[in-house]
């Protein structure tokens, strides 16, 4: 682990990358070296005055492992491996190879419709027919080995006959259904328990007979128990589990004497802590990972708070299809709002508002974007992403206006690994959208002086996709469209942001209408602002 640094923070860390010229930037692997960037004139400062830097300490960090790393991410991940293991059938079971059968039959029958669909367009009958014949010799292969077991004597022909195989697809989706289903439940059981605890003392009496707390008990817990049943009945309708497989599945919330719940924390947390508790996280950029500001994880962990809090997979509720993808969208609109609303005010410190952009490279980078990208408002969330090329490139400049890129800033490497996360994002993460600014990410970072390195961690932005991003900023002049306040006026008009698909603003009534099943697609949503 490294050591703690006894130097003060600007003198300690010097940049470990070479920092490039500010007029004009290098290719290849040729660099330049240039100064740091220079504060704005007293009397210039757009941005931040030098007043709301004044008293500021040394920057609080946090550590963040790149993808990949072994160690951290893998005990992050132990409780849902185990339970990937728990659902696996025993070794040499019959489960264990009529699981392999339904794989072999599944990958054929998938093949053959591909190969039919590439030529014609397939109707279901047919579908089904190619599915029956397909699967025939793996029905006898399937067959076979029940009679294998039953010659062996280690099971009835009954058990032989009820054990059906799973593929590995079916299975994950299972093991998905029943985590699900076991937060839903402990929900439930939270309300349920928060209820019989108020029926037990609603009248402050000091003492009352078991048979009257066992029927206040019943009475108040009758609802929550229904409500348990609904949940199991949703689950074998929408999802691969069955009914008797949804009944096995119950509530694990633990109570102490007081009816307080008993925090489970698992093996890779205890790890995760014993290993907090020593580490002092590097204020550069190592091969496991990269330095954060504190502030900056913090917004990325609040920007996942507020997605969950307009998931409704999160909830147990289903409203409509893209619900949670404009949820996404309404929370990036927030985002951008914040850092509309500070961007310009000269008390707030420089760092705080580069947070708000660390939070969100933060999430394009290791947030889970499938329910955002798969919305149906392809064009809303391109607007999205445009404007965020905006707030970047903006942050750049006001970062470089109060001296805060190069060997002086309190973390030397971030903003320049951050800005390749960024360029990483638009070139490869939003390949269906027609983003056209990434050369305006790289001309502002070597206009203020931001090292772009390449590096391992950040496989595709290349030296070579660099320089042809530098290629294009010197055949044109900078865009006119990357100025926030021109922009993001503009932008505000459709995308105002707000609370309208926060569901935890939704009222118990309102949520009970989309649980589950209780809802059609042309229900509306009342805005909740």
């Amino acid at each position: 682990m490294p050591p703690k640094r006894k130097a003060p923070l600007a003198t300690a860390d010097a940049n470990t990358l070479d920092t490039p010229a500010l007029k004009k930037a290098t290719k290849g692997k040729r660099t330049t070296n240039g100064a740091p960037s220079a504060p704005a004139a007293q009397n210039k400062y757009k941005y931040s005055g030098p007043g709301s830097m004044v008293n500021q300490g040394p920057v609080d960090i946090t550590f963040v492992m790149w993808p990949g790393i072994k160690g951290t991410e893998e005990e992050e991940v132990e409780d849902d491996k185990d339970d990937e293991e728990d659902d696996k059938p025993e070794s040499g079971s019959l489960q264990e190879t009529l699981d392999g059968i339904e794989n072999e039959r599944r990958k054929a029958v998938n093949e053959a419709i591909n190969a039919r669909m590439n030529n014609n367009t397939v109707s279901s009958s047919e579908i089904r027919n190619i599915r029956d014949e397909k699967s025939k010799p793996f029905e006898k292969k399937a067959e076979q080995a029940r009679k294998k077991f039953l010659k062996a004597k280690t099971m009835t022909a009954e058990e032989a006959r009820a054990t059906v195989g799973v593929d590995d697809a079916t299975r994950n989706e299972k093991t998905k259904a029943k985590k699900n289903c076991q937060e839903r439940l402990n929900e439930i059981c939270r309300e349920r328990n928060m209820a019989v605890h108020n029926a037990l003392n609603s009248d402050k009496k000091s003492y009352i007979s078991v048979r009257e707390g066992q029927a206040r008990i019943a009475k108040a817990e009758k609802r929550f128990l229904k409500k348990m049943d609904e949940c199991r009945g949703a689950v074998a309708k929408y999802t691969p589990l069955t009914m008797e497989e949804a009944k096995e599945i119950v509530p694990n919330v633990e109570v102490d004497d007081e009816g307080n719940e008993i925090t489970k924390k698992s093996a890779a947390q205890a790890k995760k802590d014993a290993r907090t508790k020593t580490f002092v996280p590097p204020r550069v950029v190592t091969d496991e990972g990269l330095p954060v500001s504190r502030a900056g994880m913090e917004k990325f962990i609040e920007i996942n708070q507020e997605i969950d809090k307009r998931n409704q997979d999160v909830h147990g509720l289903y409203i409509y299809n893209d619900f949670s993808g404009y949820g996404v969208t309404e929370v990036m609109e927030n985002l951008l709002a914040e850092f509309n609303k500070s961007i310009f005010k000269k008390d707030i410190s420089p760092l705080k508002k580069w947070a708000i952009v660390e939070g969100l490279t933060l999430y394009l980078t290791m947030g889970d974007l499938r329910v955002w990208m798969m919305n149906d408002d392809s064009e809303g969330i391109e607007e999205v992403f445009n404007m965020m090329g905006v707030m970047f490139v903006t942050a750049l400049e006001m970062l470089h206006e109060s001296a805060l890129i190069g060997p002086t800033s309190p973390l030397p490497d971030n903003v320049g690994v951050l800005s390749l996360l960024f360029l990483n994002f638009v070139m490869i993460g939003c390949t269906d959208y027609d983003l056209e600014w990434a050369h305006e990410v790289v001309r502002a970072a070597d206009e203020y002086g931001v090292v772009l390195t390449p590096m391992k961690q950040v496989e595709d932005v290349t030296q070579d996709r660099l320089d042809e991003l530098r290629d294009i900023c010197e055949k044109t002049k900078k865009g006119k469209g990357l100025f926030w306040k021109t922009e993001y006026p503009k932008f505000k008009r459709d995308h105002p942001g707000g609370r309208k698909y926060d569901i935890t603003k939704m009222s118990t009534a309102q949520k009970a209408q989309y649980e589950f099943g209780n809802v059609s697609e042309d229900s509306e949503v009342e805005d909740l602002d």
